[in-house]
């Protein structure tokens, strides 16, 4: 592909999220705000209640299964950070392997072109280590570790109006009380 190719291939193409594994969601969420000043997060469970469709390495996951995602924005760029808590997950792996870090940076792909999208990669030699969907929201984690030294993740990010009550944030909102000298 030449030089002009890949800039044309790439003008339409979005990098929508950088994410990062922890083994503890709230002590690294309080880090990104004392540190970076990057907040507030929104914090939800997914489960096997809330993620449809969900597989690992091929396999469709039938057991319970629970990891915490906290979701902040830096300009225009999703910010993740992904707590495991018990049953199969890429997420516990990486963990075990390599410990806390950078863990992918996510494309964001139409529902039209996922599809081909993913039919492409495969002609690489690349398949989807774990997928899911939760609401409309669809993700694909790529097994480009070995070839790139990170993993690629597919998704189509849309805007999540979630049900009251599945999500929480932090840090939690102050009461006004408590800012004004009338405790």
């Amino acid at each position: 592909m030449s030089n002009e190719a890949l800039r044309t291939a790439n003008k339409g193409r979005k990098l929508f999220q950088i994410a990062f594994v922890t083994r503890d969601l709230e002590r690294s969420m309080k880090a990104w705000v004392e540190i970076l000043g990057v907040g507030p997060w929104r914090v939800a469970a997914f489960t096997e209640t809330t993620v449809k469709d969900f597989n690992v390495h091929g396999a469709s996951v039938n057991e319970p299964f629970k990891f915490l995602i906290a979701i902040s924005w830096m300009g225009d760029t999703e910010l993740e950070i992904i707590q495991p808590v018990y049953g199969p997950t890429i997420y516990s792996k990486f963990l075990d392997e390599k410990g806390e870090g950078l863990h992918h940076i996510k494309e964001r792909i139409s529902d039209e072109a996922i599809d081909d999208v993913l039919e492409d990669f495969r002609k690489k030699g690349i398949g989807v280590t774990q997928s899911g969907r939760f609401f409309t929201d669809f993700h694909h984690y790529l097994d480009t570790e070995e070839k790139l030294g990170f993993i690629y993740e597919l998704g189509n990010c849309p805007a999540l109006d979630l049900p009251a009550g599945l999500a929480e944030t932090y840090p939690p909102e102050q009461d006004r009380m408590s800012h004004d000298g009338h405790d």
